[in-house]
């Protein structure tokens, strides 16, 4: 079963990008320029649109609290594009809401439990995964709350958690601390590891069982196509396929086609032939696309 912000639905055939963001607002730490609002529905529809048209099945929208998450918004334009969108619980990091410091684990747990079975922000849309994050630099108590209750949370629930690193190196913490509160890491998808300076680093990662995401596709301004093609085709030599999702994070205005990004058909129009000229083969990317995003959005049995 997988929770998408129209309802329960029992499979998704086909691909799906994983790591995206329809509606979430970064100006505090960006500007406003970078806004994806209610301002932008209508392009970010038509771009969902465009993406169909090259196979998109699905979208994970990865924006939670404090960071401009939308939830009736996101239903909006799922309805509109026809497409399935799954919303995030969770909390932003950059920096976390003041919530995050006056409460204990087990208030943290109990909202994210509610945000997954009742309902986000006094609607009745739920979310379909959890979403938590390190900021760079150190990593402190406030994050060590999180993701005790992040893990709490999915035990309870059945649902996957989805972790941003803001250095590749702040995976082995990620996957130490949900392992140690209980989490099977094939539960676990590690955001941003395009950012590893070669494929040793995925291989140390992937030892630990967690999906591991090759998901900025599309956003030169951090790493060219060609480099991220590289790094997956080398995963998939390595055989770590099936611990690999791609997606494009499309997180700020400038990336849709309207303003000349590639938008949500960057992996589809992009990426994918580069990976067919450097020998991934129809099936591992089919993988990658489908399978394992799939198996990572599908609620455990224990689903309150």
């Amino acid at each position: 079963m997988i929770r998408t912000v129209t309802g329960d639905i029992a499979d998704i055939d086909g691909p799906i990008l994983a790591h995206e963001h329809l509606q979430i607002d970064l100006c505090c730490q960006k500007g406003p320029e970078v806004v994806l609002g209610e301002a932008e529905q209508d392009d970010v529809v038509n771009d969902l649109s465009k993406a169909m048209q090259h196979g998109l099945k699905a979208v994970v929208d990865l924006s939670v609290f404090g960071s401009g998450r939308n939830p009736a918004g996101l239903k909006k334009i799922s309805m509109q594009a026809g497409l399935p969108v799954v919303c995030a619980a969770g909390f932003y990091w950059d920096p976390y809401p003041q919530v995050v410091f006056d409460s204990s684990v087990e208030v943290l747990r109990d909202i994210l439990i509610r945000e997954l079975t009742a309902g986000i922000e006094g609607t009745d849309i739920r979310g379909g995964v959890i979403k938590i994050g390190t900021d760079r630099g150190e990593i402190g108590v406030a994050a060590e709350r999180v993701f005790q209750a992040a893990a709490l949370a999915s035990l309870a629930t059945g649902a996957a958690v989805v972790t941003h690193t803001s250095a590749v190196e702040q995976a082995f913490w990620h996957l130490d601390t949900l392992r140690r509160a209980g989490m099977d890491p094939s539960r676990i998808l590690i955001s941003h590891m395009g950012a590893a300076h070669s494929v040793a680093q995925l291989i140390d990662v992937g030892r630990g069982g967690a999906l591991m995401g090759i998901d900025k596709v599309g956003f030169i301004a951090r790493r060219s196509n060609e480099e991220l093609a590289d790094l997956v085709h080398d995963a998939c030599d390595a055989g770590l396929e099936n611990q690999i999702i791609l997606s494009s994070d499309v997180a700020r205005k400038d990336r849709l086609l309207r303003h000349g990004g590639s938008s949500y058909s960057a992996v589809f129009v992009d990426f994918f032939p580069m990976l067919r000229e450097r020998g991934v083969s129809a099936q591992q990317i089919e993988v990658m696309m489908c399978r394992n995003p799939k198996r990572l959005l599908n609620f455990a049995s224990n689903i309150i």
